[in-house]
């Protein structure tokens, strides 16, 4: 089956890979996440750089509540690769999806050290999302 039709389909690329991605989102999404990991775990061993895939993976299951998936897959490439702010972010917004409290502490630390323009836009999306999602409340 070609994917050629597809846009932003790479010439060659499997239908039934991004199937399985889509599949093993969705389930990290809702919470079917013995059946998500089985599949991606087999779409990672599919591709060359599995580290776009992982950080998809790490917001879905985010968003389905689980912040332990980006804990150990970003939480580790950013102790490896401290300078990569972007991972942060990214960190940063599986946590905050997953309603896990340490998202503050690194968006407070890439905002206060970060000089990448595109980094810190990111981070100011994700603090708005975050006021949007708990506005303050009078006291």
């Amino acid at each position: 089956m070609s994917t050629d039709a597809m846009p932003g389909a790479a010439p060659g690329y499997p239908m039934v890979y991004r199937n399985l991605m889509a599949v093993g989102l969705l389930g990290a999404v809702y919470r079917a996440r013995e059946d998500a990991a089985t599949v991606s775990a087999a779409v990672e061993l599919t591709l060359d750089d599995p580290t776009p895939f992982r950080v998809c993976r790490a917001i879905a299951q985010g968003i389905g509540g689980d912040a332990e998936y980006a804990a150990s897959t970003l939480g580790e490439h950013v102790q490896a690769h401290p300078e990569d702010e972007g991972a942060k972010v990214a960190l940063a917004t599986a946590f905050l999806l997953a309603r896990d409290e340490r998202w503050k502490a690194i968006l407070d630390e890439v905002l206060a050290t970060s000089a990448d323009q595109n980094v810190r836009q990111a981070a100011n999306g994700v603090l708005a999302h975050a006021a949007a999602r708990h506005p303050a409340r009078p006291n």
